[in-house]
């Protein structure tokens, strides 16, 4: 097994790179083509369609062709946007690549969160959590190897770097050997005897309460995530005279913070029972953004985003684990419809901030984000208590 975790966490870390590398040579990027700033977002929606994309779809490719080969041509559609935009292409055609390698790594993180919820027997939550801690460390780490880039003049040899990594997990994904896993990875129709009858499937009555719920779980976490830390510099001018350089610290407090928190989520993970631990979370993000927002000091304030990272970083993966108990057999399905629907709120609740930011004073925001919270909090005692009493009803019918 190590050697698959291995393997799914420098994946996962490869995910958390695609996510945000993009922007953090935005600025290089769009006075090379000479485009606006509404260009650039544009290029970035265009990845983000993709990756939608992705999610939706991997779930359908995997049971075709078996995850070995559809990781292989996701890596693939990755590593086609990251030579496009290190060779520069016409601003025209990067347009149409850049949704391809946002495909390949939703493909990539859908297959395996999946895969570790719903066919690894042992440690399935911590194994979970340390692929989402690799991702955070993707995307805590690129920004800061990208600047050194930016600073020799070279930005866009930052692509080719991903380039070649993405090349060697592509190989290493091709000949490695997993032992008794390995038929995890090959095509469904030849390992699985139920592959058939799964893919005819479909959700009891019983289990939509838990699969609508999770959904506008996912689409508030995700969004709040977004929201909270890239808005954090604008707000913090709001409400402070810091310098441009301790606005961007805010970031980077966050994003640390929350894959400290990912790290310690692995040492207790499996010593306490997630339902128990995904409360803690979720109502531990809620008190947090209530106090940002009555936040009445700025040295306060960077405590707050400290511990709002810290309590955040689990709930992503803790959410996965609970929706998904109750409803065993359907795992990628759901995990795919779970990470889509958070790609959507991703999109769309970070519009709406800066919607709110621009039109009314800024306290509307944090409260709103506070709200949203506090939603959150209520979806998540729903989703524990349906979860707990489905899973319950299956173990009976076992028996």
């Amino acid at each position: 097994m190590k050697k698959l975790v291995i393997m799914g966490c420098f994946t996962y870390l490869l995910c958390g790179i695609g996510h945000i590398i993009i922007g953090t040579v935005l600025e290089p990027l769009i006075h090379y083509y000479g485009v606006s700033y509404s260009d650039g977002g544009q290029l970035i929606m265009n990845q983000f369609l993709g990756f939608l994309a992705g999610v939706l779809a991997a779930p359908a490719i995997l049971k075709i062709i078996g995850r070995r080969i559809t990781l292989f041509i996701a890596l693939l559609l990755f590593a086609s946007s990251q030579l496009s935009l290190f060779l520069l292409l016409p601003w025209n055609i990067m347009l149409w690549i850049i949704p391809l390698g946002g495909a390949g790594f939703g493909i990539m993180e859908t297959l395996l969160a999946g895969m570790i919820i719903g066919a690894l027997q042992d440690k399935k939550a911590s194994i979970m959590t340390l692929t989402e801690l690799f991702f955070g460390i993707g995307a805590l780490a690129i920004p800061v190897v990208s600047a050194a880039f930016i600073a020799t003049g070279h930005w866009n040899n930052i692509f080719a770097v991903v380039f070649v990594i993405i090349l060697i997990s592509c190989s290493l994904w091709t000949l490695l050997h997993f032992g008794q896993y390995e038929p995890l990875l090959k095509r469904q129709s030849q390992t699985e005897k139920t592959a058939h009858t799964a893919a005819k499937i479909r959700y009891p009555k019983t289990a939509w309460p838990v699969i609508f719920l999770g959904s506008l779980f996912f689409f508030l976490y995700v969004g709040v995530e977004m929201t909270f830390p890239n808005y954090l510099p604008s707000i913090l001018s709001m409400t402070s005279d810091l310098s441009s350089s301790a606005l961007a610290l805010s970031i980077t407090v966050f994003w640390g913070a929350m894959t400290f928190g990912r790290l310690l989520m692995i040492l207790i993970i499996d010593r306490v029972d997630i339902r128990k631990l995904f409360f803690v979370t979720v109502f531990g993000q809620m008190i947090f953004l209530g106090l940002f927002a009555l936040s009445p000091h700025i040295v306060f304030s960077y405590i707050v985003i400290f511990f709002a990272g810290l309590i955040m970083g689990g709930i992503f993966a803790l959410g996965l684990l609970v929706v998904n108990e109750g409803i065993p057999g359907l795992e990628d399905r759901t995990t795919s419809l779970l990470i889509a629907m958070g790609g959507l709120g991703g999109a769309f609740l970070p519009k709406l901030a800066g919607s709110l930011l621009d039109t009314y004073p800024v306290t509307v925001t944090l409260w709103v984000l506070f709200g949203f919270a506090v939603l959150m909090t209520i979806l998540m005692i729903l989703i524990r208590k349906l979860s707990k009493q489905l899973a319950l009803k299956l173990r009976q019918e076992a028996t």
